[in-house]
């Protein structure tokens, strides 16, 4: 019997690369789309992803009605022959399932907290990870809580700028409002531009800024009693559109850092979280910094895939109860990667050129969306990017 799986996410290069990373143990796939709207006009009738020939069948649910997934899940993805794996690419779908876990966990395997009372959503929030990972021995800036209510808040007096304003949990909020600050002035417009184009009910992260001189990420898989960590991602260039991504990066292995990345696995285990997971962090002024622990696969994710490290399909595999012992755990090497989904947002919104984006394509050694067994995913992009290319132009002409 195929193992089965349902990715549940909103970005289509994230989704593909879940889907072909279980496809290569024979998972058969299912896969929702979080869309923004199910009008056609602002949603595609198929996304890329589901191109693939590894997908099965795709449903649609809409991101902002949070309480339709559980009802699709329990209507369209129940095998009453197996338990299906759900495998959320969201901090939004990750806290939805965890939430309803009671109502799931008859039908389905998914990532979870493995000590009690804990939750998802508990150690989502910034300040609870920062607090373990300063207890463990991580590095970690200073900050502060701004609470805004109803779009009113209030800027403490005795803030020392600059500061970097972030969410508390990026589900509430996403990565809007997020850049330096070095007055009040300045963190007033970053507070407003969360309250006018994300919510007027939130909390945030008010830290102490940090010239960054290097970013990093890690993927990761726990069980709940061992942590696997493979390699690092260094980030070479950062996505302008989708801040606090690589849209170009290399793979490297952890050699060099082994103590660090101990604390990583400590703080992972502490939590008790069972699943794959993406830590964010940086390198300033000769010391490492803890930024934040995802509780999902990273966005980058497939570039480990691709060294041969198959993260995801180790989890389904512990879902399964089945050994992941013979499954590779380490790689050698480096190689550049290249996100196209980022490339692609920072051309359409004029950050980068079209040249440059070739450039970026041509020089990496790792690309996402091309597959030599799974073509047509790679067919529907580049006919995305010419239907771009004129209008594009146009409108760098135009700025010009």
């Amino acid at each position: 019997m195929k193992p089965k799986v349902v990715i549940i996410g909103h970005s289509y290069s994230s989704r593909l690369s879940l889907i072909r990373a279980v496809a290569q143990i024979g998972c058969e796939v299912t896969v929702v789309v979080m869309a923004q709207s199910k009008d056609k006009k602002s949603t595609p009738v198929k996304p890329i992803d589901c191109y693939s020939k590894y997908v099965s069948r795709f449903y649609y649910c809409v991101r902002r009605e949070r309480d339709s997934l559980v009802p699709l899940l329990l209507e369209k993805c129940v095998d009453p022959n197996q338990k299906v794996v759900l495998i959320p690419d969201g901090d939004d779908v990750v806290a939805n399932i965890d939430n309803n876990k009671d109502i799931l966990k008859e039908h389905f395997l998914f990532p979870h907290i493995a000590k009690e009372p804990s939750s998802m959503e508990y150690w989502m929030e910034k300040t609870h990870q920062k607090q373990l990972a300063k207890e463990i021995g991580l590095n970690v800036t200073n900050a502060t809580i701004v609470e805004i209510k109803d779009g009113q808040y209030t800027i403490p007096s005795d803030l020392q700028y600059p500061v970097f304003p972030k969410p508390l949990a990026t589900m509430n909020g996403g990565k809007g409002g997020m850049r330096r600050c070095d007055n009040a002035k300045d963190l007033s417009e970053a507070l407003d531009f969360i309250i006018n184009f994300r919510t007027r009910d939130t909390k945030v992260l008010i830290e102490d800024y940090k010239e960054i001189d290097t970013e990093y990420a890690l993927l990761g898989f726990s069980d709940g009693k061992e942590v696997v960590i493979p390699g690092i991602l260094e980030f070479i260039k950062v996505s302008r559109k989708n801040m606090g991504i690589a849209l170009q990066g290399k793979v490297i292995p952890v050699t060099g850092i082994e103590d660090l990345l101990e604390k990583f696995k400590q703080l992972v285990l502490a939590i008790g979280f069972v699943g794959v997971f993406d830590v964010d962090f940086y390198k300033s002024e000769g010391k490492y910094y803890f930024c934040e622990l995802n509780l999902r696969y990273g966005g980058s994710g497939y570039a480990i895939t691709k060294m041969g490290v198959n993260l995801p399909a180790m989890m389904v595999k512990h879902f399964y109860g089945e050994s992941i012992e013979a499954m590779n755990k380490t790689f050698a090497g480096e190689a550049v990667y290249v996100n196209e989904r980022m490339c692609l947002d920072d051309w359409d919104y004029g950050y980068i050129s079209y040249k440059e984006y070739r450039k970026y394509i041509k020089t990496a050694d790792i690309r996402f969306i091309p597959d030599a067994k799974d073509t047509l995913p790679e067919k529907v992009y580049n006919r995305v990017i010419m239907r771009r290319l004129p209008f594009n132009t146009l409108k760098r002409i135009i700025g010009k």
